[in-house]
């Protein structure tokens, strides 16, 4: 079976700048019994991941009025020619399927939605998401939080809708024997609750010295500087707490797993309706003890794995973060459960996202 993957141009296939959504495509190839039948369509870039599976497509936005839409014109331009049986999957850009339906009606199309539904161009409104339910192949989500958002203001049954996680292997170099670290990881925005976790930090890290406190990430920009007021303030404050608190800026994310390798406890207190967690997985593939809201995809990731705290605030976090290292035992105990039931293995997610696809395919051509 071969299946053409596209991205949206924002997506840099590359390892170095690879978004969660080129990343979660790149693994879900690595492990795909189809890998060798696989094309991924996106942006040109000079060493893309998979080079012998990815297709770099050089846009023209002035000509197409869209980089997006660039890509779509090129893609249905170098198959014109080609009739053949294929699943064509198109990644967290809805208003594409309108387009793309009016010009293919001889393939299957499914969308893959990473982000919230009713936030995004081509599928905010019920009626929108009622055309696309009506007339794609299958619709994949990367969390039931997703799934659930799509089919807000929809009365329809309908087996076309699948989640599929985003995979991510255990860490097998993960320590069982943990440092007293806690972390805090990801852009320095009121959205992420980081002025939240820094609060808290403040009631908690003078009453525990041997524990060290982390802040990692800025506001959005790879150089480390300060990029607006909030992020100024949130750094100054959290460093003014002791000389056991240490912010780190922006590293890489080969940097950050190598510190939750040896890190006790990963604070996840997003404001915002996260549509997956990517960094709660990670924590957890890492064997730390996850503390999140009670949000959006982080609901699935951190239940039964963590500490969900419904409605998180300052006090809260730092009411359960005394808590906690006041009992180590309490921690360990949580580690070792951390792993139960992990379902986020790439080999298990990919071979469920096969089956998926070879049940649409075979359905569509009636083979």
């Amino acid at each position: 079976m071969k299946i053409d993957i596209i991205l949206p141009f924002k997506e840099n296939f590359t390892v170095s700048k690879a978004s969660a959504v080129s990343t979660s495509v790149k693994n879900s190839i690595t492990f795909s019994s189809y890998k060798d039948d696989i094309r991924v369509y996106g942006q040109f870039v000079k060493s893309p991941m998979l080079e012998k599976n990815f297709i770099g497509i050089k846009t023209n936005k002035f000509i197409h009025f869209s980089n997006n839409i660039s890509i779509i014109k090129n893609y249905l331009k170098l198959n014109s020619s080609k009739k053949e049986k294929k699943l064509i999957e198109v990644h967290n850009r809805p208003y594409l399927i309108k387009y793309l339906l009016k010009k293919i009606n001889h393939n299957p199309i499914v969308l893959y939605f990473h982000n919230d539904p009713t936030k995004m161009k081509g599928s905010i409104s019920p009626k929108e998401r009622e055309y696309i339910l009506k007339n794609v192949s299958g619709l994949v989500f990367v969390s039931q939080f997703l799934k659930d958002k799509f089919l807000e203001g929809i009365n329809i049954k309908s087996s076309k809708l699948f989640v599929i996680p985003n995979s991510l292997n255990i860490n097998k170099n993960a320590q069982f024997k943990k440092r007293k670290k806690v972390l805090f990881v990801g852009r320095i925005v009121e959205e992420k609750g980081v002025d939240i976790y820094v609060n808290a930090i403040k009631k908690v890290a003078n009453k525990f010295p041997e524990w060290e406190f982390l802040l990692i990430g800025n506001s959005g920009s790879r150089k480390k500087i300060f990029k607006n007021n909030f992020e100024k303030k949130m750094v100054s404050k959290f460093l003014n707490i002791g000389q056991n608190t240490k912010y780190l800026g922006f590293i890489s994310n080969n940097e950050v797993l190598k510190i939750m390798e040896e890190s006790s406890i990963l604070v996840v207190p997003s404001l915002w309706e996260e549509p997956f967690g990517l960094t709660a997985i990670e924590g957890i593939a890492n064997r730390m003890l996850v503390i999140g809201n009670n949000v959006g995809g982080l609901i699935d990731i951190i239940s039964n794995r963590g500490i969900l705290i419904k409605k998180i605030d300052e006090e809260k976090l730092s009411k359960k973060l005394l808590e906690l290292l006041s009992d180590p035992k309490q921690i360990i105990k949580i580690q070792k459960k951390c792993l139960d039931n992990y379902i986020y293995s790439q080999d298990k997610v990919s071979l469920e996202q096969d089956l998926i696809r070879k049940n649409i395919f075979h359905k569509f051509y009636n083979d």
